[in-house]
């Protein structure tokens, strides 16, 4: 099987759930963040992608994996770890999962609630929150700055360069192997669910306003940033919410809950796609006209930039 060279930060499966058109033929509307470009009728498989973007030699892999593989040590001798393609290949088993149960909320929202769906529900939320392009550029920014710092330091100190080397390799990490720890760790996953299961409560919610919901290529941020009130859609008219337990934390949206299911206003599908705006590297992404409103909010973030400089 050959080598896989486009790889989706933000996946095709989930991608699809927001644009049209016919099954295996979907088509999405997108805005351009940095030119307010709007981009109609494109193929999913075009964007929130990169070569190679999570490909990496044997070494590296078991440099990530050294804390998973001090526990369960059988699985040094695994062919899979000279697999440079073993990040992909397991993300692509995830989606596959994923994308069923993502089908079935579709159809009964009400199943998010059975343990199944839930731990998959929040592994894909963790997976997503730190594959992006723009987690890997804020990580690598943080290494450089800190590489520059401790550089200087050591010159100061007058230290070796074999103790300088050292002192870098403690303390810096670079972008790919910060995410991919990330991604494939068994400790940072177990971190999500710690904070999802007893920090949140978790409702269904619909939308049936003339907005539809909107993502963008950093979709699932204020899951790893744990924000108060997350709105995570699984289509352009049904998400899940999670709510902070703590009741006197302020919410983004008003709009409450009746018997676990939160119908949302306009208001409130404003609100939460205005935080996927917000969140957005490059591409905003759902139907022509939800897209076409958004623009008219981006025109307005744009002109208050401009006026704060």
């Amino acid at each position: 099987m050959g080598k896989v060279r486009r790889q989706h930060y933000v996946p095709r499966m989930y991608l699809k759930r927001f644009g049209y058109g016919k099954k295996g033929d979907e088509y999405i509307t997108v805005l351009k963040l940095d030119t307010g470009t709007v981009l109609d009728n494109r193929k999913v498989e075009n964007f929130a992608v990169a070569n190679f973007f999570y490909d990496i030699d044997k070494e590296q892999l078991r440099e990530i994996l050294k804390e998973d593989l001090t526990v369960f040590p059988e699985l040094c001798d695994s062919e899979k770890l000279s697999d440079e393609q073993f990040t992909e290949h397991a993300l692509s088993r995830e989606e596959s999962a994923v994308s069923k149960m993502l089908n079935e909320l579709q159809e009964d929202l009400s199943k998010i609630h059975e343990s199944s769906n839930r731990s998959l529900m929040i592994i894909f939320l963790h997976s997503l929150a730190y594959r992006t392009k723009q987690f890997r550029n804020q990580m690598d920014a943080i290494n450089n700055k800190t590489k520059e710092v401790l550089t200087s330091m050591c010159d100061n100190m007058g230290l070796d360069e074999k103790l300088k080397r050292k002192t870098l390799e403690a303390n810096c990490s670079t972008g790919i192997n910060t995410q991919l720890y990330q991604i494939l760790g068994i400790k940072p996953v177990l971190k999500t669910m710690q904070m999802l299961q007893n920090n949140y409560d978790w409702y269904e919610a619909v939308n049936n306003t003339d907005l539809d919901f909107v993502i963008s290529d950093n979709p699932a941020q204020a899951v790893r940033l744990g924000f108060n009130d997350i709105c995570f859609p699984i289509s352009c008219n049904k998400a899940i919410i999670f709510r902070i337990k703590d009741k006197t934390e302020p919410l983004i949206s008003k709009d409450m809950p009746v018997n676990g299911v939160i119908n949302l206003s306009l208001n409130s599908v404003i609100a939460y796609n205005s935080m996927q705006l917000a969140e957005g590297q490059n591409f905003l992404f759902g139907t022509s006209n939800a897209i076409k409103c958004m623009k008219k909010l981006w025109e307005v973030s744009q002109t208050i930039r401009k006026k704060r400089k």
